[in-house]
């Protein structure tokens, strides 16, 4: 029921929901001004009637609504303070009243925020795992008959002739049935519950072996690997297999990003409780309304790509109590962070 009224408050039109607020503020702002000369008893108890429009300053529009409106409260005191004739004394105390004002508004609204932003990750979270629910049903259901088209194709393509005129068009097919194949992989592997086996792990020799395996690649494309991680002794507890495909992925992701000649590099940022592991490109960067969608399973930016790869990498971050941040823009090139719990308590003992 809750989550039904938000939905039908969400789509009423901004204007409306300011009617009431400002129609308040103008309404006790001006029987402030009337009743201050005539009855300063009634415009005191006016003044007070100014948090009903402030509270719901706040609930509606959170913490900026809860401060703009503050500060045109505070309006309705300028003459007050330009008096001389009020004793300091009460220029004190009608100061702090008008800071009681800011202070309500501001954490009324920052509460306000905080839970909106907790009921919006809540609803992501359970639509992610619906659709996670999904995906892995269809990938199951869809595995078995793929993989016999694809024998049954390859074994056709294996005894027509070389220069049969439909061996090209089996080959498209062979090829986009293991395309097919890869996805079903990844869409299993993304709903499938993580079993973490940490280990203390070395970045440095870690990192060292994704470069072998991804060295075809960057020569291929004409883009360098570097790292900034020698004579530095690094351990973190990790599992070994889940962080070197998260390694993986972000390195081909940066080298297939970055232009020929261009550089990827990796470097190591640590202090007592975390790792940092970057991993910098030198791309076109990624557009700031892409940003906030990165992350989200089967969204992509490349073309033919499945849109897994960095929802798998980070559902593994994630596992390790660590995190995966994007720091990018247009033009300048995009850096992912790996940010991992160094040896501890909670570290050490890193499960699903």
């Amino acid at each position: 029921m809750l989550d039904e009224m938000r939905r039908r408050w969400s789509v009423i039109p901004t204007w409306i929901k300011v009617v009431p607020v400002a129609g308040l503020l103008v309404g006790l702002g001006l029987a402030n001004w009337w009743l201050l000369p005539l009855r300063p008893d009634l415009a005191a108890f006016v003044q007070r009637l100014f948090f009903l429009p402030l509270f719901m300053a706040s609930l509606l529009f959170g913490l900026k609504g809860g401060l703009i409106c503050a500060a045109l409260i505070g309006l309705n005191y300028l003459d007050f303070f330009h008096d001389p004739a009020n004793g300091r004394a009460a220029t004190y105390l009608m100061a702090l009243e008008l800071s009681l004002y800011f202070f309500t508004g501001a954490l009324t609204g920052f509460l306000v925020d905080r839970e909106r932003r907790e009921a919006k990750r809540l609803k992501e979270a359970e639509n992610l795992a619906l659709l996670g629910q999904a995906a892995g049903a269809v990938a199951h259901e869809l595995k078995t008959p793929l993989i016999a088209i694809g024998g049954f194709a390859q074994r056709i393509q294996r005894d027509l002739p070389p220069d049969h005129p439909y061996r090209h068009q089996l080959k498209i097919l062979v090829d986009q049935v293991s395309h097919m194949e890869a996805l079903l992989r990844q869409m299993l592997d993304y709903t499938r519950p993580l079993e973490l086996r940490p280990v203390p792990v070395d970045p440095a020799e870690l990192v060292q072996e994704v470069f072998l395996l991804t060295e075809a690649m960057a020569k291929k494309r004409a883009v360098r690997l570097a790292h900034e991680l020698g004579g530095k002794e690094l351990t973190v507890p990790a599992d070994r297999i889940r962080l070197k495909q998260v390694l993986i992925n972000l390195v081909q992701n940066a080298v297939q990003a970055s232009p020929r000649g261009g550089v990827v590099v990796v470097r190591a940022l640590e202090d007592k409780e975390h790792l940092t592991l970057e991993i910098m490109d030198q791309g076109p960067g990624i557009a700031p309304e892409e940003q906030k969608n990165i992350f989200l399973p089967f969204f992509t930016t490349k073309k033919g790509g499945t849109g897994l790869g960095l929802a798998i990498t980070r559902k593994n971050v994630l596992a390790h109590h660590g995190e995966l941040v994007l720091q990018s823009a247009p033009g300048k090139g995009s850096t992912f962070r790996v940010v991992l719990p160094r040896a501890g308590e909670g570290a050490a003992a890193a499960t699903p």
